[in-house]
């Protein structure tokens, strides 16, 4: 499957070459004791070792907070000036093959019925390369939602570990072969004589069944079953999942500034915060938390499959391994599989 190989000499020079074209390099590097995807310039920088970066990497494709216009209010008037987007070329290296199934996840939402180049634009200069897993721990479930540790869907270069410290180098799509073609004094020759680390595979977990968990959500007699408040009652409403997860994509637009001039700004948002639903006349529809908890599930497993027939939840287990509460997303999976 490899064609190629890349050793830490070559990932050394593919960082100063992406750089030095006017790119950034995305990697996984430790900061404060933690492993997070962040901008690298060294490849003294990038972990290793590590199981699954603390954020998402969504976040260079679709920024926190960025600015979509500018405004002016004068007496004739209110001049609304959009901003470019700028979109630079990027590589995402060192990601794990079930966030880059994420990637078009994502992109069905933002070219869903308006195609939003402040995502797209970034995402057509940004080459994903994934590390295949070779570790892991028990709040990975990429098999139970249909992934692997080497599932390529999102990736346009698959690498795998080697025994040499290295990495074999398999070119997904078009894009991920142009990339190596442009750096081809960085990658090798494969050598018959290494060979690949071997890959962690957890186990789907039992008892999970997706299509009764669909049909389940599908069927609205179910939509006021008491076992979401019991499932979920441990819920504070932090908003953490939604914020380290690859797929949510919820933001608010809001203006900010003076009386006369400012920015349209677009934010990150999360289903889970109480006034995400707030309407102005001072009703929530989603007044309590398990209906948010209830609104979240439902999109990972029934509008996004639904809508989209792209996976909602790529088991990556973030949201578990960050929840205050140790809310596990699986046993609601498990409880509504019966």
């Amino acid at each position: 499957m490899a064609d190629r190989y890349l050793d830490k000499d070559g990932l050394a020079k593919l960082i100063s070459s992406v750089i030095g074209k006017g790119g950034r390099f995305i990697a996984p590097a430790t900061v404060a004791r933690q492993t997070v995807f962040k901008e690298v310039i060294t490849a003294d920088e990038v972990a290793t070792g590590y199981i699954l970066a603390r954020n998402s990497f969504k976040e260079f494709l679709f920024p926190q907070t960025e600015v979509v216009a500018d405004f002016s209010i004068r007496k004739d008037g209110v001049e609304l000036r959009a901003r470019d987007v700028k979109a630079v070329d990027t590589v995402v290296f060192g990601g794990r093959p079930c966030e880059a199934a994420s990637v078009a996840s994502l992109r069905s939402v933002f070219t869903w019925d308006f195609v939003d180049e402040f995502y797209t634009k970034r995402e057509d200069k940004t080459v994903v390369i994934s590390v295949a897993c070779t570790n892991g721990d028990d709040a990975c479930f990429c098999t139970t939602v249909g992934l692997s540790p080497e599932s390529v869907a999102g990736s346009d270069i698959m690498l795998y570990e080697t025994t040499k410290g290295g990495w074999l180098v398999h070119s997904v799509t078009d894009k991920g072969k142009a990339f190596v073609a442009a750096h081809e004094v960085v990658f090798g020759a494969q050598s018959a004589d290494t060979d690949a680390v071997t890959l962690y595979n957890p186990a789907p977990i039992e008892g999970i069944d997706l299509a009764r968990i669909g049909g389940r959500l599908k069927d609205r007699g179910h939509y006021e079953d008491p076992i979401w408040a019991e499932l979920t009652r441990k819920c504070i409403g932090c908003g953490a999942c939604t914020y380290v997860c690859p797929t949510c994509h919820c933001f608010d637009i809001i203006d900010e500034g003076t009386a006369f001039e400012g920015e349209r700004r677009k934010n990150w948002d999360a289903c889970q915060i109480d006034m995400f639903t707030l309407h102005a006349s001072g009703h929530n529809p989603r007044d309590v938390q398990w209906k948010r908890w209830r609104n979240r599930f439902m999109c990972k497993f029934n509008f996004y499959p639904e809508k989209f027939k792209s996976t909602g939840c790529v088991g990556c287990g973030r949201c578990i391994r960050v929840c205050p509460v140790r809310l596990d997303i699986t046993e609601a999976m498990e409880a509504l599989s019966k």
